[in-house]
């Protein structure tokens, strides 16, 4: 996650065959975004919550990808064992996503920043500061996506690196897994599944009391195929600094499949698949026990 990139590929724009990358800027478009600073507090003193969204700009589905994806689904639920599992439109493998970063201290100091990677597919959304696994206080926070590792920034200096594919594809596996299969997030995210064939999907997880162990979790039956893995089509970003910071990021992705705009951010709103002013797949969430 920390390599580092030369300077001169960070805003780097390219066009080609698929598997030349494109770069989605999150500063063009109609909505510009601007870096976000991290390591500020409000008028009480509480650190203020940094962050950045961006949702890919996937062009609608043609009439003969959604007669091919019904043609699929229909195979896919001969088999008990899929049954009600749905095929989406953009899948893993349909496109190569990598996050590029840099962080820049402002201050004389040297100080401590992380980056949370969370997001959505087109079923559901996680955020691992919104989500409550346990009922005591003393049990570990639940896991980001990806990410959350404390990097050292030098004094007004700034430092670069990015969430390569495999680490992309894999938070998004684990995010199916985590929400359509009820895994565990703690089990998901410390499981390496990027080249998984298919996981069962268990029992839903439950909020106990603090002085209870929650009930075991069994399969149903049901069983995820790769081929009805979603991929992540919302990214957030989630930034923590020591110290007053800011986080500029950049999105590269290889269209495999040729479903990005071709006009990107900057593509009429028409044009896009998932509105990124309207993309509000349910949060993930633990019910309470009965």
């Amino acid at each position: 996650m920390r390599t580092i990139l030369a300077m001169t590929a960070f805003w780097l724009a390219a066009t080609g065959c698929a598997n030349d990358p494109v770069y989605i800027d999150p500063a063009s478009g109609p909505m510009p975004q601007m870096p976000i600073e991290g390591g500020l507090t409000d008028a009480m003193g509480n650190p203020i919550d940094a962050r950045a969204s961006l949702v890919l700009p996937i062009r609608h589905e043609k009439t003969t990808e959604a007669a091919d994806r019904a043609k699929k689904q229909a195979l896919l639920a001969m088999d008990a064992a899929y049954a009600g599992v749905e095929i989406p439109y953009v899948k893993i493998g349909d496109i190569e996503v990598s996050i590029e970063w840099k962080i820049t201290n402002l201050d004389a100091m040297p100080g401590e920043a992380r980056i949370l990677l969370e997001g959505a597919n087109q079923f559901f959304a996680y955020d691992s500061t919104m989500l409550v696994l346990s009922n005591d206080d003393e049990a570990p926070p639940p896991p980001a996506l990806s990410g959350n590792i404390p990097l050292a920034v030098p004094a007004s200096g700034s430092i670069e690196g990015l969430f390569r594919e495999d680490e992309i594809r894999e938070a998004a596996i684990d995010l199916d897994q985590i929400t359509r299969g009820n895994v565990n997030p703690f089990r998901a995210t410390l499981t390496i599944s990027k080249n998984a064939a298919s996981f069962d999907q268990l029992t839903p997880l439950m909020l106990v009391p603090a002085d209870q162990e929650p009930p075991p979790q069994m399969p149903t039956g049901i069983v995820f195929p790769r081929e009805a893995f979603p991929q992540l089509l919302r990214y957030d970003l989630v930034f923590v600094a020591d110290r007053h910071m800011t986080l500029a990021y950049n999105i590269r992705v290889r269209d495999t499949r040729g479903i990005l705009t071709d006009e990107l951010l900057d593509a009429p709103a028409s044009q896009f698949e998932y509105d990124p002013t309207s993309f509000m797949p349910p949060l993930f969430t633990v019910a309470a026990a009965p």
